[in-house]
C-alpha cells in the first residue's frame, strides 16, 4: 500500500474522541475540559483529523465553533464507534464499569413517552455528558435488539423471555380509573366496582392479562359495561377518555403523568380492583449489576415513589 495512503489512516481513537467532544460541546475549550486535556491538544487532534479526511470539519466564527456538513455526516458514526468501544470495555470488565457514555434504550410506547423523560433526566443530573438513544419497538423486537446488541436496556411491563437476558423487576403500579372530571363518579368519596355499571369503558386488548382480569371482575360483580375502544397502549387509552366520554383502567405511573397535564382528567383508586402493572428492565447478562443498570433502576424507583395514587 502506498505511503500516502498509509499516512491518511487515523490509527488513534483519541482523534475520534476529540471530534465527538467538540461537536457535542460546541467548543474546543469545553471539549478539552471534558476529555481532561489542553485546548491546543484538541486543536492539534482536529487538525490531524481534517488533514486525513481532506476537508474542514469545523468553522470558527466570532469565538464559536460550527460543524461543517462533512462533520455532521460523520457525527453519528463517531458516536456509534465510541459507544461500541464503551460496550466492549464494559464486557471485558463484566461488572461495574461506570455509566455508559451512550445509553441505548427501548421501551413500550407509553413508557417511552411518559416515563423515560423523567428517568433520563434523573441520570443526566449526575452524568451531564451522557448521551441517550431512545426507541419504541414491539415486544418481540426488543428481545432481538438486546441479543444482537442494537440496544442496551429495555423497559416493559412484561419480562423478556430469552436465556441470554436478565430481567429486573423495577416496580409495580396499581391500576386506577381515569375519567373526565365532569363524570359523576369523580365526585364520589370512594368507588367500588359496581359503581361502573353502565359506564363506557376503554379496555386493553385480549393478549393483555388486565383484559381477562376485568372481564372476570365485571362478571363476578354483575356489572354490565359498554366497551367503546380497545388499545394495548396505556397513554393512548388515557388520552381518548375525554373524547369518548369514557373510563379506562390503567397503571398509576402513566396515568398521573397525563392527568397532571390535562385538568379535564382525574384518576381514582377503586375498591375491589387489586390488579397491578409490573415494570421490568431487561438487559444482556453481562450488563447485570453494572453501574448503568443500577442508575436506571434507581431512577425508576424515584419516579415510582413520587407517584401519588390517592
Amino acid at each position: 500500500m502506498a505511503d500516502g495512503i498509509k499516512s491518511n489512516r487515523i490509527r488513534r481513537l483519541k482523534h475520534i474522541e476529540a471530534f465527538s467532544a467538540v461537536i457535542s460541546t460546541g467548543s474546543f475549550s469545553a471539549a478539552a475540559r471534558q476529555l481532561g486535556v489542553s485546548q491546543p491538544a484538541i486543536s492539534q487532534l482536529i487538525k490531524v483529523l481534517e488533514n486525513a479526511i481532506g476537508a474542514p470539519l469545523f468553522i470558527r466564527r466570532n469565538g464559536a465553533v460550527f460543524p461543517t456538513s462533512r462533520a455532521e455526516s460523520l457525527r453519528e458514526d463517531a458516536v456509534s464507534l465510541l459507544a461500541h468501544l464503551d460496550r466492549f470495555q464494559a464486557q471485558l470488565s463484566y461488572g461495574r464499569t461506570g455509566v455508559l457514555s451512550t445509553v441505548r434504550l427501548t421501551a413500550s410506547m407509553s413508557i417511552a413517552s411518559e416515563l423515560l423523560p423523567n428517568i433520563v433526566s434523573e441520570i443526566v443530573a449526575d452524568h451531564p455528558d451522557a448521551m441517550f438513544y431512545v426507541s419504541s419497538v414491539p415486544l418481540s423486537s426488543m428481545v432481538q435488539s438486546l441479543i444482537q446488541g442494537h440496544v442496551d436496556f429495555a423497559f416493559h411491563t412484561r419480562p423478556l423471555e430469552h436465556p441470554g437476558l436478565h430481567n429486573a423487576k423495577v416496580g409495580v403500579a396499581p391500576l386506577v380509573a381515569v375519567m373526565r372530571a365532569d363524570n359523576p363518579l369523580a365526585a364520589a368519596k370512594s368507588l367500588s366496582v359496581r359503581d361502573f355499571a353502565g359506564q363506557r369503558i376503554i379496555s386493553s386488548t385480549r393478549n393483555d392479562p388486565a383484559f381477562h382480569y376485568f372481564s372476570k371482575l365485571w362478571h363476578e360483580n354483575g356489572v354490565s359495561i359498554k366497551t367503546v375502544l380497545q388499545s394495548p397502549f396505556a397513554g393512548f387509552a388515557i388520552r381518548m377518555v375525554e373524547a369518548l366520554s369514557a373510563v379506562t383502567f390503567n397503571n398509576a405511573l402513566v396515568a398521573e403523568k397525563i392527568c397532571d397535564r390535562d385538568p379535564n382528567l382525574i384518576m381514582r383508586r377503586v375498591e375491589g380492583v387489586d390488579f397491578e402493572t409490573s415494570f421490568f428492565l431487561a438487559c444482556a447478562d453481562w450488563q447485570k449489576g453494572s453501574d448503568t443498570q443500577e442508575k436506571l433502576i434507581a431512577a425508576f424507583e424515584t419516579l415510582a415513589v413520587n407517584t401519588s395514587t390517592e
